[in-house]
């Protein structure tokens, strides 16, 4: 019988731990992972309690608004919400099941004045009005694409749109210091718009719209009726999608502001190229429940959104909850919204009376959790790298508030957003840790200087040092995070080798020290 022989079969290359494309994600989430690094420093160090834990860390930083528990304690309790039938533990419409898109349909109706009523055909919910910012720009741009977004901004945009969809963000810069035509610092105009569109353009950047929150974050600015529109309008002639997240809407505090809908204008003039995002993170003070809101009366966005969100949909309970929290007129309007109006306004005014007594001006915004505060005076030299060394003193601190630099994208330094929407000892304890830094800052400067204006010791200063002599001069240069950042042990050593021989020969004369 013949034997059959065997080809050489050529393996193929051994496959990687990670894809490149799992790499590329990593790479753009390290890139642009500021709040993710800080959030886990916090972590770490655990979050302020002033029993459990009166060392940890207060969070001005996060835009969550924490005075409403005992309100909602007591709502969630109620039968009506308690309820659970059989089709909430089942498989229901993945773009949100057809009561809850009913009635945030009449909710949304009301709430933002529309001009028509809301058809619930055109509702679609996920888990996030992050997320859905990923599924809306998947849907209308490609890898490479750009959004315009003003600057500075939530940066969590970069990795809402940038991450898995790829989509690059264009900034449209806006400073403190006003332009021809500027009421005020840092406001948008639709000629800044259209300024950087066209500057983007002839750079060879393919726009495919822009990106606006309003209320604004972090400014905490309303945008009018007559600059909706003016965006609106040039958006129309380069045929360009808006992206309108008003996840801020109902956190307007100021009784007098008027808050303008995109949906409120009757004369839209692209409908069809114009997405509302909202979602019940911010207005319902609950992000934990995790249901971000989209209206768009694009079919073809809405069939891609509906084929995405099959990986972003909502648990069947959480639906029901959120269905009778919005469907609760009388609740809302006699309970939820007073009570936390007036909440946000007594927090805010706490704040904001302790940076006035600190000299720290404030941006004057009628909405959002927080506040736009200009610490400048106490960053001197004034650059990028200070900014952050006046952050990381809050957080040694204990305080964490966010830089406009990192965390926003500000194109200047010097700018913090502080969020007021915390409990009331987490407010009085943080606001005492902010005055502490800034008297130190004060008196000594961002980094302390030496008394006599030293240099860093030599073998000449120290060859005729005790240990004890040494160690108090060790701990005083340590006491000086500039000296710290700039002369690592390894630095010194190599810098003063008779120095360090000193020193170890010093240590060696004590009982239990020296070499191993």
């Amino acid at each position: 019988m013949a034997v059959s022989q065997r080809k050489d079969v050529t393996s193929q290359e051994a496959i990687p731990l990670i894809s490149r494309r799992g790499q590329r994600i990593c790479d753009a989430f390290a890139s642009g992972a500021f709040l993710a690094n800080a959030g886990a420093r916090i972590m770490s160090r655990g979050y302020f309690d002033s029993i459990s834990k009166p060392q940890g860390i207060v969070d001005f930083g996060v835009s969550e608004n924490k005075l409403m528990f005992d309100v909602f304690e007591k709502k969630l309790a109620e039968p009506k919400i308690q309820t659970l039938a059989p089709h909430m533990l089942f498989y229901d419409v993945m773009a949100g099941n057809l009561r809850f898109r009913g009635a945030l349909a009449e909710f949304l109706t009301e709430r933002l004045n529309a001009a028509k009523p809301l058809d619930p055909k055109n509702v679609r919910v996920c888990n996030g009005a992050g997320p859905m910012m990923e599924l809306v720009a998947s849907s209308i741009g490609d890898p490479g694409d750009c959004l315009m977004m003003p600057m500075p901004c939530y940066g969590g945009v970069f990795w809402d749109v940038g991450g898995r969809a790829e989509i690059n963000v264009v900034p449209v810069h806006l400073t403190s210091k006003m332009e021809e035509g500027d009421t005020m610092p840092f406001q948008l105009t639709a000629k800044k718009i259209e300024d950087t569109y066209n500057k983007a353009t002839a750079e060879g950047k393919k726009i495919v719209g822009i990106l606006l929150i309003n209320p604004h974050n972090p400014l905490g600015d309303i945008y009018s009726a007559e600059l909706i529109m003016d965006i609106l309008n040039v958006c129309h002639r380069h045929s360009l999608h808006v992206i309108m997240d008003e996840i801020y809407m109902m956190s307007i505090f100021d009784t007098e502001a008027k808050f303008t809908s995109v949906l409120s204008l009757p004369n839209i003039p692209d409908p069809q190229r114009v997405h509302l995002v909202w979602g019940f993170a911010k207005d319902f003070c609950m992000s934990g429940m995790r249901c971000g809101v989209l209206y768009s009366v694009n079919e073809a966005v809405n069939k891609a959104v509906d084929a995405l969100i099959y990986f972003n949909m909502i648990p069947g309970p959480i639906q029901h909850v959120l269905t009778e929290i919005v469907l609760d007129k009388e609740w809302l309007d006699n309970v939820f919204i007073p009570t936390k109006y007036s909440r946000m306004r007594e927090a805010r005014s706490y704040m904001c009376d302790k940076l006035s007594a600190l000299g720290i001006p404030v941006r004057k915004s009628p909405s959002g959790l927080y506040i736009w505060a200009d610490f400048r005076k106490y960053i001197q030299p004034l650059t990028p790298e200070n900014e952050l060394v006046l952050f990381e003193k809050f957080m040694d601190a204990g305080v964490y508030l966010t830089p406009g630099i990192e965390a926003f994208n500000c194109g200047e330094p010097g700018f913090f957003r502080m969020v007021f929407t915390v409990y009331r000892d987490h407010l009085e304890v943080g606001m005492e840790r902010i005055a502490a830094v800034l008297k130190d800052c004060a008196e000594n400067g961002l980094t302390k200087p030496q008394a006599d204006n030293a240099e860093a010791p030599t073998s000449a200063d120290v060859k005729e040092e005790s240990l004890e002599d040494l160690l108090g001069l060790l701990q005083g240069r340590i006491s000086s995070s500039g000296w710290l950042e700039e002369t690592r042990t390894q630095n010194w050593a190599t810098q003063n080798p008779e120095a360090l021989e000193q020193f170890k020969q010093a240590m060696k004369s004590q009982e239990g020290f020296g070499d191993k």
